[in-house]
């Protein structure tokens, strides 16, 4: 039996002053932020799981049998609460000083205090069997079946659920026939089969009940009336995520067991794809589809000794993709300021969109190009390609313009160990991927306070630009989803760097310290990327992604520890 828990809690006081942001048309500056204010919040989360196994190992003769059984249980929640006041209307502003950053405090309006509270709770309970047999240690055979429930699946119908796996592997290099080729050290054959699950909702707690949303408003009369909609629609019928994958490689070691690999084709099919799809107005979590993946994972390592003071390795991984909608239950159309589309026989969530040819630079450019239909447009907006020829340019000449999976990942790393010194550096990457620039694309003007450098170079008169429109809310021909906002997502990142000293032995034994390390470390040393944001890594849904709203860089963080053990 073995039971792990985590509980963290959060206690955070904010601060929120006066600003300004500067209008350049007018000259002058302007508040935005017209009084300060306080919130103060108290957070905790735990995670609870419980393994209750029983195991049976046995050997006769050359065969080698291992069984486990048992029951597991996990269950993680939320409790946390907030409150936010502002400073009294005409009053003293609140201190940028920490020891009046709390609610009650002598500066504060007690009638503006507004509060928040949340919660959420939810468990896994699973049954698993797993059998694992070897024949002299050469033959391999495992398999795994286990019953899984959650309550985020509340329908009973399809709360539980059934999953399994069987994999083989054939260790040909103990084979007599292998004795003859010395340079190979190790040859491993292997495979599987199986079924896994998915309980992903994102973010949705209690997907059976969702919360409400304040929606417009009515006047009868003389009053007010409020209405409020549900933030999503419920699917009666949502149910596990299933995963089917196979998988087929190798394994090997040669020079000496020097330079070893490990190559493995897979191909999984995603079954029921737990996702929120736009239903007009609304939204709706549920099951929607099918999707394949495919691909090659590879990696190799080689280990050297140049010395007895000095050694070292270097190894590399790389991870192929290619997938395709095999089933969806709707068309999942692109729009304005979300390109992804998705549809069966295509990748999933591509970019679809026009493709820009320049800018119009005159009215003699405007009427001498095929007419845009359905909007107002004139020198220094986009110009786009009329596709099939008729002489407009309207929806029919979208194409796919991206497509926001990278054709493979990849990984380095470089240890270097000189007596007691080490060294490591870790390097990830990604390429082939394309990512949509929706910031200072296909957003409103003046929607946030700082624009891309590149608008400094906007179209401003004939042959100023042909890429970068003109400013303005009023052209939203420039808004729509284009290869004007598509970029190059490929990157390479200096992820880890970390130098170490261990302490001699000798100089441990009289403190009774069996190892003593010192070491520094820096994350995310630099990003070599193509894009103009500030990162080429974005988060979003299984159909929506890929998408750069102009998000904060990835933080470099430097670090520094000791490792002791008695």
């Amino acid at each position: 039996m073995a039971v792990y828990g985590d509980v963290s809690y959060v206690n955070s006081r904010s601060y929120n002053p006066l600003y300004a942001a500067y209008d350049p048309d007018a000259g002058t500056a302007f508040l935005v932020n017209r009084t300060t204010s306080v919130n103060q919040s108290e957070d905790r989360w735990y995670k609870y799981q419980s393994d209750f196994l029983l195991n049976y190992k046995k050997k006769i003769a050359s065969h080698n049998i291992q069984a486990t059984a048992g029951w597991t249980t996990y269950e993680r929640g939320f409790r946390g609460q907030s409150a936010r006041v502002a400073q009294k209307d005409g009053g003293t502003a609140i201190g940028d000083d920490p020891r009046f950053w709390y609610v009650n405090n002598n500066f504060t309006d007690a009638g503006s205090i507004t509060g928040n509270s949340g919660q959420y709770e939810s468990s896994t309970l699973s049954v698993l069997l797993r059998g694992i047999y070897n024949y002299n240690n050469k033959y391999y055979l495992n398999a795994t079946f286990r019953r899984d429930g959650s309550s985020l699946i509340y329908n009973p119908d399809q709360r539980w659920q059934n999953f399994w796996a069987v994999g083989a592997g054939w260790e040909i290099s103990k084979e007599a026939f292998m004795s003859n080729v010395p340079a190979i050290n190790f040859l491993k054959l292997k495979g599987s089969v199986g079924v896994l699950g998915s309980q992903n909702t994102y973010g949705v707690n209690y997907p059976y009940f969702p919360t409400l949303a304040a929606g417009n408003t009515a006047v009868f009369g003389n009053q007010v009336y409020p209405s409020y909609v549900n933030t999503y629609e419920v699917d009666k019928s949502l149910r596990w995520e299933t995963v089917h994958g196979k998988e087929v490689g190798i394994e090997f070691a040669v020079l000496k067991n020097k330079l070893s690999g490990d190559i493995t084709y897979y191909n999984k099919l995603t079954k029921d794809m737990l996702s929120f799809l736009s239903n007009g107005p609304s939204r709706t979590l549920g099951n929607f589809g099918s999707i394949s993946n495919k691909g090659i994972e590879a990696s190799l390592t080689y280990s050297g000794t140049v010395s007895k003071d000095l050694s070292y390795s270097i190894s590399g991984n790389i991870t192929t993709f290619k997938n395709k909608v095999e089933k969806f239950g709707t068309f999942l159309p692109s729009g304005e300021t979300t390109p992804n589309q998705t549809e069966v026989g295509r990748p999933i969530g591509y970019f679809y969109g026009y493709v820009v040819e320049g800018v119009y630079q005159s009215y003699a450019d405007k009427i001498g190009s095929p007419i845009v239909v359905g909007y107002d447009y004139g020198p220094g907006d986009l110009k786009y390609k009329d596709l099939n020829g008729d002489g407009f340019v309207n929806t029919e000449d979208r194409t796919e313009i991206g497509n926001p999976t990278p054709d493979f990942n990849y990984g380095m790393s470089f240890n270097l160990n000189y007596k007691r010194f080490d060294f490591g550096v870790d390097l990830q990457g990604s390429y082939g991927a394309e990512v949509y620039r929706v910031w200072g694309s296909s957003e409103l003007p003046y929607s946030r306070y700082n624009y891309p450098t590149f608008k400094l170079n906007r179209w401003n008169g004939e042959g100023t630009s042909n890429w970068v429109p003109r400013l303005g809310d009023k052209f939203a021909i420039n808004r729509l989803p284009s290869t004007f906002g598509i970029e190059d997502g490929s990157y390479l990142r200096i992820r880890n760097v970390q130098v170490g000293y261990n302490f001699a032995n000798t100089l441990l034994s009289r403190a009774r310290i069996k190892s003593f390390r010192v070491f520094a470390n820096v994350q995310n040393l630099k990003t070599f990327k193509n894009n103009s944001g500030y990162a080429p890594e974005f988060g979003g849904s299984p159909t929506s992604f890929g998408l750069d709203y102009g998000n904060g860089p990835i933080p470099i963080v430097y670090t520094a520890g000791i490792n002791v053990n008695f």
